[in-house]
Order: structure tokens, then sequence, then C-alpha cells
């Protein structure tokens, strides 16, 4: 019985030794990890997160070691994933930023969490236009609906899907454009850009339309790109009502065509457009 106890006191002596070097060497390896926090957040984050284990078997004799190393992960998570970013690496920034918020709300920093949280919807948007600059539709779709699942509001993220549907639905084009646009609101920045890119693509659609002979469609395209057409944008405007005219001409509907050639101002069709309805119409 006593050579047991003897056995037992020698097995707590040891286990105290053990556990003691075991909490000076994380310790120690904390400390010479976190000397490059700054300068190499990723190493840093690699380092502090295989000790992290380390230091939680310790129990609450590393408690202290063990706060800090999660209090640390977020932010270095963060820096990597900014790092990532500035060397315009937006996949990997984006992997980097998802897991800065897993590790926030695994570490209780809400904080951390809302201000990436507020950023990913911007940089789903920028990655799903570089996937669509690819012509990697499917990854486009997937990534500005990302954007959406995390602001439902975010034009951006709109007016992406719609131009991703650009070459094979129109009426998808249009649907997301007016959609982006509302969200936009009709003063902004962005608002004249997205009316910009309809104009355009709803024109050329047109244009098409027409070459292909398909009257009736080319005048509801060119019919949608005036109405993407800034009031003071003469020159488009004339070219479109000038375009107009001409289907209607071409459809034997004259009076349709009189009122747009009489809607053409600027000088390039004014002259062309004053000819038709005098010489060839006949207007009123």
């Amino acid at each position: 019985m006593k050579r047991l106890l003897n056995l037992i006191l020698l097995a707590v002596v040891f286990s105290f030794s053990l556990t003691a070097q075991t909490l000076d060497e994380v310790t120690k390896s904390y400390n010479e990890v976190v000397t490059g926090a700054n300068d190499k957040p990723a190493e840093t984050l690699t380092a502090l997160t295989a000790l992290l284990p380390k230091a939680e078997a310790l129990g609450e004799e590393a408690a202290e070691i063990t706060g800090k190393i999660t209090g640390m992960l977020p932010t270095l998570q963060y820096n990597t994933a900014r790092m990532a970013h500035d060397k315009k690496d937006m996949d990997g920034a984006i992997v980097g930023f998802e897991k800065t918020v897993e590790l926030s709300e695994k570490y209780n920093n809400p904080d951390m969490a809302k201000q990436v949280n507020k950023q990913l919807p911007m940089l789903y948007y920028t990655q799903g236009s570089a996937k669509l600059k690819a012509k990697d539709r499917t990854g486009a779709m997937t990534a500005f609906n990302k954007a959406l699942a995390m602001d439902a509001d975010y034009s951006r993220a709109y007016y992406g899907i719609g131009k991703a549907f650009r070459g094979q639905s129109m009426d998808s084009v249009l649907y997301y454009t007016d959609k982006a646009i509302a969200l936009a609101g009709p003063n902004s920045k962005e608002t004249t850009g997205y009316k910009k890119g309809a104009r355009i693509t709803t024109s050329k659609a047109a244009a098409e339309a027409a070459k292909a002979g398909k009257k009736q469609e080319a005048l509801n395209l060119y019919e949608k790109a005036l109405m993407y057409t800034g009031a003071s944008d003469e020159k488009n405007l004339s070219k479109y009502n000038y375009k107009i005219a001409k289907i209607y001409q071409g459809m034997g509907k004259t009076s349709d065509a009189c009122a747009a050639y009489g809607k053409v101002k600027d000088a390039k069709y004014a002259e062309s457009a004053k000819y038709e309805m005098k010489e060839k119409l006949k207007c009123n």
C-alpha cells in the first residue's frame, strides 16, 4: 500500500513538472510567433492556429495564452485577406474574409464580423464581374447571388445579373436592370451607368432585330432604348427616333413614321428626316 502511494505521488510530481514545462514552451512559442504579427500575418496566423490546441490542452493554466491567441486570430485572418485583396487575388481575398467572419463569430468578435459582412457584397460583385468578363456566366451568377444573399438591396448585383443575361434573354436583362435602377434611385451615379449600359444593349439588339427583318421586335427595343436615354442626349434621342420612323415607314404606317421623324432634332439626322417627311410621306 505504501509503495502504491509513493508511485501515485511520483506520478503527480512528474505530471506537474511536465505541465509546467509544456506551459513554458507554449508561452515561449507564443512570444516568438507574435513578433511577426504585423509584417507576416499569414505566417503568424498559421503558427498560432497550430499552437492553439496545445494551449487549450493545458486548461486553466494556459487560459491567458489561449485568450490572447483566440483574440488575435480574427484580426490576423482579416489582415491576411486584405493582403490577398491588395494583390488583386479576389478569390483568395473572399475566402479569407469568409474565414474572418467564421473566426470572429467563433471567438466572440462581433464588430469584426459586422465590418467584413459589410464588405463582402462588394467583393462578390467584383468577383462576379471578373468571371463575367472571363465568360464564366455560371460563376458570375453565383457570385452576384451571394452578394444579394447578404444585401438584398444591393443594386450592383442586380445589374450584374442583368449583364449575365445579355445575349440570352433580353427580358431578363431589362428586368434586372430596372430593378437595379429602382434600388439605386433616379439621381444616383450608379443609375446613370445602368441606363447607359441598358441603352447600348437595347439599341444594339434593336439593330440586330431590324437587320433580321423582325420589325416589331426592333420597334419595341428602340422604344426601350429611348426610355434609357437622358433628356439632354439629343444625339441618341434623334438617332433612335429616326430608326423608329424608318421602321414604321417600311411597315406602311405613315402617321407613326411622321410622328417619329418629327422628334428628330440632331443635325446629323434632321435634314434626312425633313426630306422623308416632306418628299416621301407628305406629312402634314
